[in-house]
């Protein structure tokens, strides 16, 4: 298996994993607290089954950043402009990677916690679940830039292209709160960006590159 397949694939499968896992198994197995107190109770209700989830979750989530940096990281190339862009937004997602890692890794200190442990493992959950803004704020601009270098470099199929770059500009767009508080546009950015990136994967695995 080479770097295009792999990256293709994590694309591919990794949203559609990560919702599978981080929103239904994990409501259904686990639930949503509303606060960190709350998570931390839930977590630690049964502590095999929050661990697996866990696991699972965040193997998906990450898993297509690391196909995300793959695939720019193929196309990093000094001396055109996509080349460059794509230099840019390959660093991008390994801070990404780095970011989502420290988030869900720190979830794993919770688990088993109790008596006095119990407050400092609510802000350890606080203080993992805050760095998830900034994951998909620099998700967004990560995609626009990826977005661009493939659209100049015009190797892959534009719509992969022009996805990632709409689906950038849209989480962007409400993250900056430059239309309020419209629950509908931050799933069409949610939920679009997923899109972008399993069309990017399908599209890198059947080009002829």
């Amino acid at each position: 298996m080479n770097s295009k397949t792999l990256s293709s694939w994590l694309l591919m499968v990794g949203p559609i994993m990560f919702v599978l896992v981080g929103f239904i198994l994990w409501e259904i197995l686990i639930g949503e607290g509303e606060t960190a107190k709350e998570s931390v109770a839930l977590l630690n209700e049964n502590t095999t089954i929050s661990s697996l989830v866990l696991a699972l979750g965040s193997i998906s989530f990450i898993s297509v950043f690391v196909g995300y940096a793959l695939f720019a990281w193929g196309r990093a190339e000094g001396s055109t402009t996509s080349g460059t862009l794509a230099s840019v937004a390959s660093l991008i997602f390994v801070g990404i990677i780095a970011l989502t890692m420290a988030a869900t890794g720190s979830t794993w200190m919770i688990l088993g916690s109790e008596g006095s442990d119990l407050i400092e493992a609510e802000w350890i959950y606080a203080a993992g679940d805050s760095l998830f803004p900034a994951a998909f704020w620099f998700w967004s601009l990560g995609n626009i830039i990826l977005g661009a270098a493939l659209f100049i470099e015009k190797k892959i199929n534009p719509i992969a292209s022009v996805l990632l770059i709409v689906a950038g500009a849209v989480q962007v767009i409400m993250m900056l709160d430059l239309l309020g508080d419209v629950e509908i546009l931050w799933m069409i950015g949610f939920f679009g960006t997923l899109i972008a990136a399993i069309v990017l994967g399908f599209f890198n695995l059947k080009s002829e590159e």
